[in-house]
């Protein structure tokens, strides 16, 4: 007879206190204290959630993760569990794999908990601005994009955010980027251009930037920031007041897997928004992999999102920016047709995640209150946990 649970293998590393090294060997015993936990209820089947990197962070030490899900393996079969499942929350393959796995995106999910009790905008084609939402600053489809729009004066037609740098490392990234740029017209630049439509995010700063830490926080306070709590909602009067979309892409940081995408596209798609892709290539292509409809037939350079220079590509991105502006209702009609289309693959995206979620409960027999908590939460301060003291 079958009966499963849900065990969170993937928690966040303390920053403040210890290497990568250090968190795996703390991370297995906790791991495995909440298997054996399992095994006590009479469960013979987990499923194992990897939800915020997903497969993409492991794949930058994949012999030690590899080592760690077998070290998994082998505690679980001596207490009793005959089956591990894996869910990928973020990257949709992991080589040598010892478990069956399958991918649910997360930032999807997120995204469909947030609004589903909201009410969308329809979208409107008679606004004559363009929506250019960043975040982190310090990377070029980011600061970099904006200044190319703030240097040819196209933020008049613009509704945007930015951050300034906060911590020594963005700052001096940032200023290092914009070298073209006197330290008036940069401090001047940062000025103009800082904006956000909401506070959440401030309240967050603290807990990100600086590739390492400069701050004293203790990481595991950011379960209590709000944006943590729901990270991928704006209130959608911002898409009803633009006409179309430049998504500025994460990255992946840890290797060259970019097949995938963000609360960035996804919210998008589901505001109904036309789009030009500011990202990587690869990211663009799995877009277009997923099946939805990217809109370079209505731009000026067609092929600008393969473009691999990423200098020569964002400066094709501020080309077919102005072009969309000027043609955009020339194409209204079409672009409308598009938008429906990719709204409605959406949601077929999202009933992929639900069947997935009801072979869980219905053949697995995982808890109702186990899908709730992982699965049908606004944000990701539930899966991120304390290192109990004694570790």
């Amino acid at each position: 007879m079958k009966k499963a649970r849900i065990i969170n293998f993937e928690w966040m590393c303390d920053y403040n206190h210890y290497t990568a090294e250090q968190f795996d060997v703390i991370k297995l015993e906790l791991i495995k204290h909440d298997l054996k936990q399992a095994a006590s209820e009479g469960c013979n089947i987990v499923v194992g959630v990897y939800l915020l990197d997903g497969f993409l962070q492991p794949n930058a030490r994949h012999k030690e993760f590899i080592d760690h899900l077998k070290a998994i393996e082998l505690y679980s079969s001596s207490i009793g569990i005959e089956k591990i499942y894996l869910v990928s929350g973020h990257g949709e393959n992991i080589e040598d794999c010892p478990f069956e796995y399958f991918y649910l995106d997360y930032n999807l999910r997120l995204l469909v908990n947030s609004y589903k009790v909201k009410e969308l905008p329809r979208h409107n084609n008679d606004n004559n601005k363009f929506l250019f939402l960043t975040g982190m600053p310090d990377r070029p489809n980011r600061i970099g994009l904006l200044s190319r729009y703030y240097d040819r004066k196209l933020l008049d037609q613009a509704e945007w955010s930015f951050f300034a740098p906060w911590t020594n490392t963005d700052k001096l990234w940032c200023r290092n980027y914009l070298n073209h740029y006197t330290d008036q017209q940069f401090n001047q630049f940062l000025t103009d251009c800082e904006r956000s439509f909401d506070t959440r995010y401030q309240t967050a700063k603290a807990f990100y930037g600086g590739h390492g830490g400069e701050s004293d926080v203790i990481w595991h306070d950011v379960v209590d920031i709000d944006w943590v709590k729901d990270p991928t909602y704006i209130d959608s009067k911002v898409y009803s007041a633009t006409a179309f979309s430049v998504i500025s892409e994460g990255p992946n940081f840890w290797n060259k897997d970019n097949f995938f995408i963000t609360e960035k596209t996804w919210r998008t798609i589901l505001h109904r928004h036309s789009f030009i892709f500011a990202g990587e290539p690869d990211q663009f292509r799995y877009i277009k992999q997923l099946g939805y409809r990217t809109f370079e037939n209505y731009m000026l350079i067609k092929d600008y999102a393969y473009i691999e220079d990423e200098n020569t590509r964002l400066d094709a991105v501020v080309t077919n920016t102005k072009y969309f502006l000027e043609t955009y209702n020339q194409h209204a009609e079409s672009i409308l047709a598009d938008l429906e289309y990719n709204y409605n693959r959406f949601f077929y995206h999202v009933e992929k995640q639900n069947n997935l979620l009801d072979t869980f409960k219905n053949e697995l027999r995982v808890p109702e209150d186990d899908i709730k908590f992982y699965f049908e939460s606004t944000g990701y301060n539930n899966i991120i946990r304390r290192i109990p003291d004694g570790f």
